[in-house]
């Protein structure tokens, strides 16, 4: 049966709203247990809710109260037991604990120990640890800086560092939102245009380093060489051998690990 034209239009801008308001909402992410070290170096501990977007996370504390601290409050925290979201490549519940403690390929103090197997189904028992950065929030153009929550990927002295945020994204056929996926009940999108908007979790890589400053990498490959410019040629080569991607948080992380320990100075 063919639907009106006004129902489609009703039903394109109820998929375009919820999308719009999910996002304006911000990534909130739900932990069961975690440890936050205050700036003042007390430490709370229990069941953590983080909101992404505004840099701030809700504790519950023993006696059953809920604490509210920003960025400015907090000197790190580790998490534990985030509910599982559907959105996420299962790769993505990893606490990077190896990647934290300076493991890249060919580490010479790994070289008799045996790297902990991949994650094959997700784990929210591992740890994740955040840390405290001051940042001009992505505007290279202003020098006001806050701080912010991010999540520690690779050991220093130039860490890997990750913020993520809620983007929407035009799903077609080819995608797994597309074709095959929920399309307002219309069989093989009838009714419907090809493309649509979702809302996706998007990861935007950073490093920070000892003196406390932060550097974007939106393009990781060309950003980090650029950082590590008198090594670019030993790192791009370490990479190309090892077959390691640049996009994948992981094998970046091993990438930043080596390029540390070649000793380089970063800009």
């Amino acid at each position: 049966m063919k639907r009106p034209a006004s129902f489609v239009v009703f039903l394109l801008s109820w998929l375009w709203l919820g999308s719009a308001q999910a996002q304006q909402q911000g990534l909130v992410q739900q932990f069961t247990d975690s440890s936050i070290l205050l700036a003042n170096g007390d430490t709370l501990e229990g069941p953590l809710t983080l909101n992404r977007r505004e840099d701030v996370v809700q504790i519950q504390l023993g006696d059953g109260s809920v604490r509210t601290l920003s960025a400015v409050a907090v000197q790190s925290f580790a998490v534990k037991g985030e509910q599982i979201d559907r959105r996420r490549n299962p790769y993505y519940y990893d606490d990077f604990y190896d990647a934290r403690a300076g493991y890249y390929y060919g580490n010479p103090f790994y070289g008799t120990r045996p790297l902990r197997r991949r994650q094959e189904r997700p784990d929210t028992s591992l740890v994740r640890v955040f840390r405290v950065y001051r940042w001009n929030r992505g505007n290279d153009y202003s020098d006001f800086k806050s701080p912010g929550f991010f999540e520690q990927l690779s050991n220093g002295p130039a860490i890997l560092l990750r913020r993520e945020s809620l983007v929407q994204r035009a799903a077609n056929y080819g995608s797994p939102y597309g074709y095959g996926a929920y399309r307002g009940g219309y069989p093989y999108g009838m009714g419907i245009p090809t493309t649509q908007l979702y809302t996706d979790i998007k990861d935007d890589f950073y490093l920070g380093f000892p003196d406390g400053r932060v550097i974007a990498l939106r393009n990781p490959k060309k950003d980090l060489l650029n950082a590590f410019r008198q090594q670019q040629r030993q790192i791009e080569a370490y990479a190309k051998v090892n077959h390691l991607d640049y996009a994948n948080a992981r094998e970046l992380a091993y990438i930043v690990n080596y390029a540390n320990s070649l000793n380089g100075v970063v800009r």
